[in-house]
């Protein structure tokens, strides 16, 4: 399973229905992944944050007890793709969003994630929501 950074947010926040997802998933023993481009957001995070070396300290934490997937030749195509055909139907979505997307996609991996943008391709990649 691929997190996508909504739901790191809210597993962060300890939003409940977050944290009830991720006992869910590690009651299953899905193996869980984090994917580089969300590495981006989280980091992109910190320059933004008025508390830079807290946000720090908990995406190291983070990303310590998770595999980090490196985006690939196959998730650029996958991606490039679902981007491609997106904007053929005048629909558009933020380029790390379909990075994403194009990771999920090319290795056949849900996609965890309380972002409802991506339900616009849930005929493309198999989406794992929470309410």
């Amino acid at each position: 399973m691929i997190l996508e950074t909504s739901f790191i947010l809210d597993l962060w926040n300890v939003k409940p229905e977050a944290v009830n997802k991720a006992r869910e998933i590690d009651a299953r023993g899905d193996p869980i992944y984090l994917p580089t481009p969300v590495l981006y957001e989280l980091w992109e995070g910190v320059g933004r944050s008025g508390r830079p070396r807290q946000e720090v300290t908990k995406i190291q934490n983070f990303v310590s007890g998770h595999e980090i997937l490196p985006f690939s030749d196959a998730d650029a195509r996958e991606a490039g793709l679902l981007s491609g055909r997106l904007s053929h139907a005048g629909r558009m979505m933020g380029t790390i969003d379909v990075q994403i997307a194009g990771m999920a996609k090319a290795r056949g991996q849900p996609l965890l994630t309380a972002d409802r943008r991506f339900r616009e391709l849930s005929a493309e990649i198999r989406l794992e929501t929470y309410p």
